[in-house]
């Protein structure tokens, strides 16, 4: 009868009620449309930056990461990797020794970053063979490099010529070798493209004049791992005197800073949409309430309870902030779902932007249900609230006074 009584009465003023119901119905569409937005960039960002190139977790010998020195690398053991391995949440690990040299070709010199890598064990990172532009990926053993696209172009090489390289090795060693070109990639990161020249992990040790050393290990995690849970299991297992352990927030933390901070902007616009929902919905019941004190003060004087009455209101809310939520959320969700899976192309000079910092030049959406899930509840929580004005008003109602308010 509740029920009844309260959808008849949202239709008493069906103008009003559709204004309510229109209201609440953009600001979710948009609230859904814009989050869905930024939490698809930001995975975007993270997965392309963090998961497929530093990893989310790296493990270093103490101190190294603050000044990347080739003599503070890990001596890359059994016992270390057993230790690794067995740790609850790690999938698997992915070995590189990283440093950086001179390399020429004819006339021309450049300062390169050098990443010796396992081929095998970098598939499960950056899928080589996907990125290459020209060429092939090396095996494990050969005396061979690849080359960033730009880099390449810088040099004038191609599969096939010979890049010298020239730099320090492992604790003070020279260091000097040609190599031959076996591919040319493309990283999807400006900077990479531009200095990086990838090698066979055995043959940068052999050119470093290096034993068995890493100067990381990335730990692919299990999914739906916490990086920041792992991150205190290993170090914990591992001890802080000879180990860190640090996640892509601890390695990039300009990057972690700058979606906080996009993070931060996005939910004040939200937070203005949730204002016109909840003033939205409070004018409409502020003024079906001071509409109907009279009929309120008749009905109270005949013998109905005062809970029915509030019940009553509390329902008609409930049905104008429901109707307002499922119409914004049918058609956000299909977009949703569409970006996500063809993602929205950036307009050429914010692609260049993009790249230039190893971002795709695209955003996926992102379809994770508890976007929708936390914001329904969130409208669900405004609706109870303003109902607390018409709960107090009838509480306090004296039918008496009510009734000469006509």
């Amino acid at each position: 009868m509740l029920v009844k009584l309260a959808w008849r009465n949202i239709w008493k003023n069906r103008k009003r009620s559709i204004i309510t119901i229109l209201s609440i119905f953009i600001a979710v569409f948009l609230a859904l449309f814009i989050r869905s937005m930024q939490l698809g960039m930001y995975d975007s960002v993270i997965e392309n930056v963090a998961g497929k190139f530093t990893g989310y977790i790296q493990v270093h010998h103490r101190g190294y990461w603050e000044d990347r020195n080739l003599d503070n690398s890990l001596e890359y053991s059994g016992k270390l990797q057993d230790k690794i391995s067995t740790t609850a949440g790690v999938k698997d690990l992915v070995p590189r020794l990283e440093t950086f040299a001179l390399a020429s070709t004819g006339k021309h010199s450049k300062g390169v970053f050098v990443n010796g890598i396992d081929p095998l064990k970098e598939e499960q990172l950056t899928p080589t063979q996907d990125r290459l532009i020209a060429g092939t990926v090396f095996a494990e053993d050969e005396n061979a490099v690849i080359l960033g696209k730009e880099l390449a172009n810088y040099f004038k090489l191609h599969p096939g010529d010979t890049l010298f390289l020239i730099g320090q090795g492992y604790h003070g060693m020279s260091a000097a070798g040609k190599f031959p070109v076996k591919g040319i990639i493309d990283m999807h990161n400006g900077e990479l493209n531009r200095s990086l020249v990838m090698m066979p992990i055995r043959t940068l040790r052999n050119y470093l004049s290096a034993p068995d050393i890493v100067s990381s290990l990335i730990i692919v995690k299990n999914e739906g791992e916490d990086e920041k849970h792992l991150q205190e299991k290993l170090q914990k297992k591992l001890g802080s005197e000879d180990y860190e352990v640090m996640t892509w927030q601890e390695m990039l933390p300009e990057l972690h800073q700058a979606i906080l901070a996009d993070n931060v902007g996005g939910l004040y616009m939200v937070f203005i949409l949730y204002m016109v929902i909840a003033f939205g919905i409070f004018s409409t019941v502020l003024m079906m309430t001071q509409e109907r004190i009279f009929e309120f003060g008749i009905l109270t004087a005949i013998g109905m309870k005062k809970r029915l009455i509030t019940g009553s209101l509390w329902i008609e809310t409930g049905i104008l902030s429901l109707t307002g939520l499922i119409a914004g959320i049918l058609p956000a969700f299909p977009l949703m779902y569409y970006f996500h899976f063809h993602p929205m192309p950036l307009p050429s000079e914010k692609a260049d932007v993009a790249e230039k910092f190893g971002f795709l030049p695209q955003i996926a959406f992102s379809i994770d249900p508890n976007i929708i899930l936390n914001h329904s509840v969130i409208i669900l929580l405004i609706s109870l609230f303003v109902a607390l004005y018409p709960t107090y008003k009838i509480q306090s109602l004296n039918s008496l006074k009510a009734m000469h308010k006509k």
